[in-house]
């Protein structure tokens, strides 16, 4: 959810592979009010699917309970697809190494550590004035301590695994050739693309992790390496055609239902994970939106807190208050069940986001200052260390300390 670099869109086919022959500019704010909305789809989604979607499944259907399971929860992994999806879109034509992509984590590190050791705090607070009553402190502390390894945030630990994985990964998909590169994009959109959509085949790719990445990386470094860019009215047509496979599969999902009084869950199936509908209706709405160029400092700024947004609502113990004290079933039994959780969802983003615009203020007054220098100098450090152990002679011992 990092990598918010922005080049020329307009590339011809040269050679190859298409290149972006990316310069620095001034960011796409389209592209980060595209952040901003995704990261709203995302605070919903988990509000519907994680906070009571099995419960709200179970309910008889209604115009309130389409909303809520179309429109609130239906855009989370299409804004997760958004999200990668921008993330990489500007860093698949440069050039990576094992130290670029350990530098892009350092720095996201940060950010993580930063948000993982306050919301610490604050559970222990709240745990100690009996607001939060939930067991597993011990273990949510070493995981506030580590927070990519124990996987505190699966999206950040996914990503950080993937941007050290990127340079390997980038250079292997470029020695392939257009075909082989579309014979690999093809075997995984019928694998986990089309065989995806069918309840209990997974073929190995069961749980949102870094593998996830890699194949949503294939498909989207096949299009902008080899494939013409679509016209409006195809992106338009991907983004339908996504809506209306869901709609139908919600409809008689709910109609199975209530005809039959099981398999509520399968309501949610189709919104879950990386289901095809919804990369196609984020590759649609993104592919627009790169066609469209503006520049605002206010929604650059705005958009540089949407993944402190994710950190702070879905740690775990913060989660679960919140979702407790608004809790899903009353939320939606209330007299405007569309408008109240609307204003959920709303309140739960903006709130966040004001932290972690705080968040970002007081960066950049102190490490971002200096960004990323602390990693430059071990990384020179490690680098002036083999230097000195290659050129050192035979049989010859460098102390490491010099």
């Amino acid at each position: 959810m990092t990598g918010r670099e922005v080049g020329k869109t307009e590339d011809p086919m040269k050679g190859r592979h298409r290149s972006a022959r990316t310069t620095k500019t001034r960011r796409n704010s389209s592209v980060e009010l595209l952040r901003l909305v995704s990261m709203l789809m995302v605070v919903g989604y988990h509000y519907v699917y994680v906070g009571g979607g099995g419960w709200l499944a179970r309910q008889p259907m209604s115009i309130a309970k389409l909303v809520y399971q179309f429109v609130y929860m239906g855009g989370g992994w299409v804004a997760n697809f958004m999200f990668f999806a921008m993330s990489v879109w500007f860093l698949m034509d440069r050039e990576h190494t094992l130290t670029s992509g350990l530098r892009r984590v350092w720095i996201l590190e940060r950010q993580l550590l930063f948000w993982s050791i306050i919301l610490l705090a604050v559970t222990l607070v709240l745990h100690h004035e009996g607001v939060y009553v939930g067991d597993g402190l011990a273990m949510t502390a070493v995981r506030s301590v580590f927070p990519l390894s124990t996987n505190l945030w699966w999206y950040a630990s996914a990503y950080a695994l993937f941007l050290v994985l990127l340079p390997f990964l980038n250079d292997g998909l470029r020695r392939l050739s257009k075909r082989r590169h579309g014979q690999l994009a093809a075997v995984c959109l019928v694998v986990w693309g089309v065989g995806g959509l069918v309840p209990h085949v997974e073929f190995g790719l069961t749980d949102a992790s870094v593998f996830v990445f890699i194949y949503w990386y294939a498909l989207i470094t096949y299009y902008r390496w080899h494939m013409r860019e679509l016209d409006v009215r195809s992106c338009w047509a991907l983004i339908g055609a996504g809506i209306g496979i869901e709609l139908m599969y919600l409809l008689a999902a709910n109609a199975i239902f209530m005809a039959t009084g099981r398999m509520a869950g399968m309501q949610m199936f189709i919104f879950d994970h990386w289901r095809l509908p919804s990369m196609m209706i984020g590759a649609g709405i993104l592919l627009l939106v790169l066609r469209c160029r503006f520049h605002s400092v206010f929604v650059n700024v705005l958009a540089a807190s949407a993944f402190g947004v994710y950190l702070i609502h879905f740690y775990p113990p913060i989660f679960r208050c919140w979702t407790t004290y608004l809790p899903l079933p009353k939320i939606f039994g209330s007299a405007h069940p569309i408008i109240s959780g609307a204003l959920v969802i709303l309140m739960v983003f903006t709130v966040c986001l004001m932290l972690d615009l705080l968040r970002q203020g007081l960066f950049r007054l102190t490490v971002d200052r200096h960004r990323g220098a602390w990693f430059d100098r071990l990384a020179a450090a490690v680098r002036g260390r083999r230097v000195r152990r290659r050129t050192a002679p035979e049989g010859g011992a460098v102390d490491s300390t010099e």
